[in-house]
């Protein structure tokens, strides 16, 4: 089980290694069917429970994918948190710094291809609860950046240019653009071979010019 939707470590899941399993069988259901195509059944037998274990768990399919996204996006960025963390404790150059968070984002999606797809295809076939909370995590990993990005530009003012918001959100959509096309073409365990040209993005936006 992937431990990108792994519920162990949260002490207000009950049963939380079944719970896991039924996290981790949605996504590889629907990296074979899709989502609308899964039904709660197959989730059930690729999770080896029954259909009444799942839904003593979950209300429903949406329900399941809505923790699954959220599960995996969570730990997804807790990890750049840490991996920014750690490379501005080490006092990396600042174009360093950046391809440590950019790096841990996809290499992180990159270990389970399953979550992968479903956090960037699937989850925009699941309805408007889903696109909902899809945009929230896209407005928390641009928040991470301009901290990031804010923190730069002070640190070193000759070379980092200040940049609003809506900048980072574009840079922010042309990787996730640049993402979904390596996933679409089932490419998703390579998506770290991405990072140089992510990281750049940001790089180019950011870098002081005059």
């Amino acid at each position: 089980m992937h431990t990108l939707v792994d519920p162990a470590d949260d002490p207000a899941v009950d049963d939380a290694p079944r719970r896991g399993r039924i996290l981790w069988a949605l996504a590889t259901c629907m990296a074979t069917k899709g989502y609308r195509a899964t039904t709660i059944a197959d989730i059930a037998a690729a999770a080896r429970v029954s259909k009444t274990v799942v839904y003593a768990h979950f209300r429903d399919k949406e329900h399941c994918l809505l923790e699954l996204y959220s599960r995996a996006n969570d730990n997804v960025l807790e990890t750049v948190r840490e991996a920014q963390e750690s490379a501005r404790a080490a006092d990396l150059p600042w174009r360093d710094r950046l391809r440590a968070g950019i790096g841990a984002y996809l290499e992180t999606l990159a270990a389970g291809p399953a979550v992968a797809w479903a956090a960037l295809v699937e989850v925009q076939a699941a309805g408007r609860p889903a696109l909902v909370l899809r945009r929230g995590m896209i407005d928390r990993y641009v928040d991470l950046l301009c901290q990031v990005a804010t923190g730069l530009a002070e640190e070193h003012p000759d070379e980092v240019r200040p940049v609003g918001r809506d900048l980072l959100v574009a840079a922010v959509g042309g990787i996730n653009e640049l993402m979904l096309a390596r996933v679409e073409r089932g490419e998703a365990e390579r998506l770290a071979e991405d990072i140089p040209v992510a990281t750049e993005i940001v790089v180019g936006l950011l870098e002081r010019r005059d």
